[in-house]
């Protein structure tokens, strides 16, 4: 029985797949079992999954139907027989000695989770991310006194404290197992918090490694997921809050984490509020700026996944005039077919109304800062807290 299982969802990702597969195969750690969940592909991933296992007999494919990225998970679950668990996204790659560093330190410090950095990677860009609590093991103890009161979110809307992907963690198999199969396979946003927080609240021991490892593909397709069935998406979320809320409310003797999960669905749905929203388009501001009024001319800064959607409602709505859109990756965003412009541009313009569309404090904050001493008569607006926390949006997004 192989020490590790690792658990790669494939679906139709033909373009990255032998990548992903190459990095897994060439670990440092052999010990491993690679169980390959095609769910229902229709490109050439079947094929390509076929060669590598003639290749390595470590590998295990499963061919199922259609049924979604948690379905995919459950199915490798069922079939793994390794005592740890890790998983792998088909978009993605590692590092090739992330599981033998993993596995020694887990042993090592005896935990039942470990969590390694990650990389960030768009076209030839590629930005470290660490977790916001700091690196060491934690027993029930430390967890409960330094790590569950900012585990979701840190003191600030929004920063991570530890973030919700299962496949930059390894894990004890039985800390795990109960929590995924737990989850529902509707949720197609935030499947991976509704098993990482319920599984590390009832872990008893945890390791964070300050250390990039694994390598997260963003691209214009996975910075912005979205359903074109607005009723669909809205019952999505609902499930997500509601199951994982209940869990929560189970455990709440543990730490109660209800207020840091609803912070974490209203993030989720904050850049999607176009369509979850009741309303939004009877709204004479721009939500969550409520300085901004219906009709103004502005320039938007930004063009990651909130960005984006924000420019695409604008333009699709005309709610507003979007003069210029601006990111400091407009190279690598342009290549991607953005319509996005070097940040210098905003000294040329006269709109003097500059919208920042970013939803992580210290980006946000510091951008702000910036902004402000470079452009001191332009109207600089960020995301308003007290309008997220409204009750008058948690009705309107119907949690």
């Amino acid at each position: 029985m192989s020490k590790i299982s690792i658990i790669i969802p494939v679906y139709n990702i033909e373009k990255y797949l032998n990548q992903c597969l190459d990095s897994v195969i060439n670990q440092t750690f052999k010990d491993l079992e690679i169980i390959c969940v095609d769910d229902g592909s229709t490109d050439r991933c079947p094929y390509i999954l076929e060669q590598y296992a003639v290749q390595d007999n470590r590998i295990k494919i499963i061919h199922k139907e259609n049924g979604g990225i948690v379905s995919a998970r459950k199915a490798g679950l069922r079939a793994a027989q390794g005592e740890y668990i890790g998983y792998v996204d088909s978009d993605d790659w590692i590092d090739s000695d992330m599981y033998e560093q993993m596995y020694q330190k887990m042993v090592n410090q005896n935990v039942d989770i470990i969590m390694c950095g990650r990389y960030e990677d768009t076209g030839n860009r590629s930005k470290q991310v660490y977790h916001g609590i700091t690196e060491g093991k934690y027993d029930k103890y430390r967890l409960k006194k330094y790590v569950y009161p900012e585990i979701i979110v840190g003191s600030s809307f929004f920063e991570w404290g530890i973030f919700p992907g299962v496949w930059d963690k390894l894990f004890r198999r039985n800390c795990l197992e109960k929590y995924q199969m737990e989850v529902d396979e509707k949720i197609v946003m935030g499947e991976d918090a509704a098993c990482t927080y319920p599984a590390l609240l009832n872990a008893n021991s945890i390791y964070i490694m300050n250390k990039c490892l694994y390598h997260y593909r963003q691209t214009t397709t996975s910075m912005v997921k979205s359903s074109q069935n607005y009723e669909r998406e809205r019952m999505q979320f609902k499930i997500l809050y509601n199951t994982v809320n209940s869990s929560f409310e189970r455990d709440k003797d543990i730490f109660d984490l209800r207020e840091q999960w609803l912070k974490y669905v209203l993030f989720l749905m904050i850049p999607r509020a176009d369509s979850l929203y009741r309303n939004f388009n009877k709204l004479d501001y721009l939500f969550p700026f409520r300085e901004v009024s219906k009709g103004s001319d502005i320039i938007l800064y930004g063009a990651g996944t909130y960005g984006q959607r924000l420019y695409n409602y604008i333009k699709k709505t005309q709610f507003c005039k979007v003069v210029l859109w601006l990111d400091r990756n407009y190279a690598e965003l342009k290549k991607m077919g953005l319509n996005v412009n070097d940040p210098v541009r905003m000294k040329d313009s006269n709109c003097n109304t500059v919208v920042i569309a970013n939803t992580y404090a210290k980006s946000r904050i510091s951008l702000y800062s910036e902004l402000k001493e470079l452009y001191p008569l332009k109207k600089i607006y960020m995301i308003d807290e007290d309008e997220i926390f409204s009750e008058q949006t948690i009705k309107a997004f119907e949690l």
